[in-house]
């Protein structure tokens, strides 16, 4: 294969879908029929509006403005004969609101702003979902069971390696007004942004932080922007966060040192006056300093260290050691509940439990540590978690354990409910964390139609006692359909079907054609539920952006790269690194399902297209499933082209013809879809974009790069394959490699130790000789069972003897045994093979696959490897 540079990013100025969310969202009028029934009102004389709700800060300008916009558009004249009359009067609660419809009027009744803004998006659906000027006589009332909805700009900075943007120390207008409108619409009514509190408050010495003036200027412009728009801003941190040896605020106050953390800091001990003093002020300025905020969520555990309960639940700090983990976070969260809370009341305080569960069997403690923390939780605190967490499925007859961020997935996860239901009994609100637009499966869309999977989710929240909700993370919160849904379920009692609200939820973007729409939506979630259950299989697979990925006939050992990041390049041929628990064969079997499933819904929603061919929305809405079906389809070719390949490096010499027709079969496929895709992207920007990755995975001159790519292959490689393949020889050729022959009793020689290894009744035992005789002398070892597959990773400290159980039916795994103490000159472990760490990637290390040699199990292999080398020579020679 050709190696050819990949394609540099397309610059931020070129991302076109950033100008189109601060345009004007665009109604379509499917209005045919001119004759109202006995009991429909009707409106085509022309509207009055009567806005007799008393003023509200200016905050319900921006409603009244879209109703009037609204109007204009729909072609009704102002001035007419049938009133719309808003008032206010007494409601259930918050965002309730009352639709009163009559042959003469309409009146929306709210107790508040928002309920009014509420009433008046309500009205615009059912005028759009209509198919004339008319509206269904009769009372309507609604009232939201989820309090808080919070979702996130789309393409705002991540306040995250490897850019490190902060979206509070730039002059750049992340929330266009139209955008803020669409949210709106859709039932957003919290938005996050990411802070620290270094970052916005006074230093030690009592000066403020470099800048803080400015984002906090900033961060109020921004909270009274969206609140025009009934969207309040929340602040998104993790504190108190460990500290590093040499921050200031560590130097100055010794009595917050904790045990060191994983990451090298420090712990924050929150149990000194010193502690209680910081929080409470950090938080009161903050809410001092920005009226308006909606309040502040934040990782108390998980994702990064903070206090002493990231070092082993506090088991490391003398002081936290005798107490137990709930007393720790409350004992953090207390005062910055009591600090956000003197500045405002109305303001939330949501602690965060980020504990993914990636892997099954994740320790029962683990839960009842949980379990102390919601028992524990302060008056005034909100608790969080991800709502699938602890939870799986069975697929293909086995239990699949479902780690974080699913939308495939329903969920609750059963330790999300055991945890909620703990706070619950103490009498404290819940959140649930969840992905509302797409999720980890698939990010490089901005949504993934499949709202009747929402509304499961939803009932299920509903049915918990939830009443706050988290609905993205970095990605996840394109405006669009499954926005919608959400805002919708937030209104929902259940009482109808599934059905019933995916028709109410089509009618307005596709009139007379919801029931088909509807119907392709449901083939949809049938589809995406195919989606394999293992997270690895999100953070490493190819459903993102196989579309750009090459194809390696000969192994290269190439890893995969994380499917959230950018600088780590375009992924490789080691498959096996993102089926986790899961066999290929089962991958394989679900993806496919997963792509037909798909397909069939394209094809209903194709056949609409055209009769809507006037909506702007419909045309997008239809060739982003396109889109899908490209990425679902290449998903499954790339893991079924290296399920070929393994039969092929299985294959006699001079045998596999038939393997490679399929192989190349592949590649001809995979050079037409990205093709389409091409045409797909230049269509819709909005396509290949990844928000955590703060840019696109897949764009048209990369497209254009693997195609090249491919079409290599189809001149080089394959011929070169075919070639050798008659000339009685193995298809692939075997890649040189170390190899050390197991119960052969010698040891192999390294810089400063031998090893030697022995292998019997499915244990392998590596014996090491140590020169250096070093107290502190460290050996990695990494043995990899099964080829492109993760190696285990074994660590010895003060041992020169392991023995590993391994059974198997392979006659060589791959094997390097190296030295940990300190890198050579040239930044590497001495050893077998010397090894050169790779960048770390989540879940996966550091380890470097092609840092290998193998280790042949039994000697009988080495005799037929002989005997068929001995057997080629003799046909060379004939």
């Amino acid at each position: 294969m050709v190696n050819l540079v990949e394609p540099v990013q397309p610059n931020r100025k070129s991302w076109k879908f950033v100008r189109e969310l601060a345009q004007a969202a665009e109604w379509h009028f499917d209005w045919k029929r001119e004759v109202p029934a006995l009991d429909e009102a009707y409106l085509g004389n022309g509207v009055t509006v009567e806005n007799h709700f008393p003023a509200a800060d200016g905050c319900l300008e921006t409603a009244l403005k879209d109703l009037d916009n609204f109007f204009k558009v729909s072609g009704l004249s102002a001035g007419g004969g049938y009133k719309i009359i808003i008032e206010k009067t007494d409601s259930a609660c918050f965002e309730a609101y009352r639709l009163d419809i009559k042959q003469d009027s309409c009146r929306i009744q709210a107790g508040d702003a928002e309920g009014v803004r509420r009433g008046i998006y309500y009205l615009e659906d059912l005028l759009l979902g209509s198919d004339g000027p008319f509206l269904a006589l009769g009372k309507t009332e609604r009232k939201p069971w989820l309090k808080s909805r919070i979702s996130r700009c789309f393409f705002g900075p991540i306040k995250r390696p490897p850019l490190n943007r902060d979206e509070l120390a730039d002059e750049v207008d992340y929330y266009p007004e139209e955008y803020l409108n669409r949210l709106a619409h859709e039932g957003i009514n919290g938005l996050w942004l990411t802070i620290v509190f270094s970052d916005l408050c006074k230093s030690p010495s009592g000066e403020l932080s470099p800048g803080a003036e400015k984002r906090l200027a900033k961060l109020r412009r921004t909270v009274n922007k969206c609140l025009r728009y009934g969207i309040k801003t929340y602040i998104f941190c993790i504190e108190p966060r460990a500290l590093a040896a040499v921050d200031p605020l560590l130097l100055n106050n010794p009595v917050l040192k904790g045990p060191k953390s994983w990451n090298g800091n420090y712990c924050f001990c929150p149990f000194s006056d010193i502690a209680q003093n910081y929080l409470y002020e950090t938080v009161n300025r903050i809410f001092t300093q920005v009226p308006g905020l909606g309040g502040m969520i934040d990782i108390s555990y998980g994702e990064r260290p903070t206090t002493c309960l990231s070092a082993d639940f506090g088991k490391d700090c003398p002081v936290c050691s005798r107490k137990t983990p709930g007393e720790i976070i409350a004992a953090s969260l207390r005062p910055m509940e009591q600090g956000m809370h003197a500045a405002d009341p109305e303001a939330e305080l949501i602690s965060w439990l980020y504990v993914p569960e990636n892997y099954s069997g994740d320790p029962e403690d683990v839960t009842r540590q949980m379990l102390d923390i919601a028992g524990k939780l302060p008056e005034g605190v909100i608790l969080q978690y991800n709502f699938e967490s602890g939870g799986g499925k069975e697929q293909l007859g086995k239990y699949r354990h479902a780690g974080d961020y699913w939308l495939s997935y329903v969920g609750p996860g059963k330790k999300y409910e055991t945890i909620m239901q703990k706070a619950r009994e103490r009498g404290r609100s819940i959140s649930a964390k969840i992905q509302v637009a797409c999720s980890h499966e698939v990010a490089t869309v901005p949504l993934v139609p499949a709202p009747g999977l929402l509304y499961r989710k939803y009932k299920a929240m509903y049915e918990l006692g939830v009443s706050h909700v988290m609905q993205c993370w970095y990605f996840g919160n394109y405006p669009g359909i499954m926005n919608k849904a959400a805002g919708e379920l937030a209104f929902e009692e259940f009482k109808s079907s599934e059905e019933d609200f995916l028709l109410r939820l089509a009618r307005p973007e596709w009139g007379k054609y919801a029931v088909r729409a509807v119907n392709a939506w449901k083939l949809f979630g049938e589809a995406y539920c195919n989606y394999p259950l293992e997270n690895m299989f999100q953070y490493y697979g190819p459903m993102h952006d196989g579309v750009v990925w090459p194809l390696y006939p000969e192994p290269v050992d190439m890893p995969l790269t994380p499917t959230w990041k950018l600088e780590y390049g375009t992924s490789g041929d080691r498959y096996g690194e993102c089926l986790g628990m899961f066999s290929l064969e089962d991958v394989l079997t679900l993806c496919k399902e997963l792509s037909l499933g798909w397909h069939k819904g394209v094809e209903i929603l194709r056949g609409i297209r055209e009769k809507l061919a006037d909506s702007k929305e419909v045309r997008k809405d239809v060739s982003l499933v396109e889109a899908l079906d490209v990425q679902f389809k290449s998903g499954y070719n790339i893991l079924k082209f290296y399920a070929l390949r393994d039969e092929l490096l299985r294959t006699d010499a001079g045998q596999g013809g038939n393997i490679l027709d399929q192989m190349r079969d592949i590649v001809l496929t995979e050079i037409n879809n990205s093709t389409a895709m091409i045409a797909l992207c230049k269509f819709d920007s909005r396509l290949g974009f990844h928000s955590e990755a703060e840019g696109y995975k897949y764009f048209p001159a990369k497209l254009k790069w693997r195609i090249k790519l491919l079409k290599n292959l189809l001149a080089d490689d394959f011929p070169r394959t075919y070639e050798r393949l008659a000339a009685g020889k193995k298809a692939l050729p075997e890649k040189p490699a170390k190899a050390y022959c197991c119960n052969s009793v010698k040891y192999e020689y390294t810089a400063d130790f031998a090893w030697k290894a022995d292998y019997a009744d499915g244990k392998l035992k590596i014996s090491i000789d140590d020169f250096a005789n070093a107290k502190d002398s460290g050996f990695g070892i990494f043995l990899e069972e099964k080829p492109f597959y993760p190696p285990q990773i074994f660590n010895l400290k003060n041992c020169c003897e392991i023995e590993i159980p391994l059974i198997t039916d392979e006659k060589e795994v791959g094997f390097n045994i190296f030295k940990t103490d300190k890198l050579n000159s040239d930044n590497g472990y001495n050893g077998w093979v010397t090894y050169y760490p790779r960048a770390l990637r989540l879940a996966l290390g550091y380890y470097d696959p092609q840092a290998k040699g193998k280790l042949i199990l039994k000697k009988s292999e080495i005799k037929e490897k002989n005997s068929m080398r001995e057997k080629l020579i003799v046909q060379i020679k004939a």
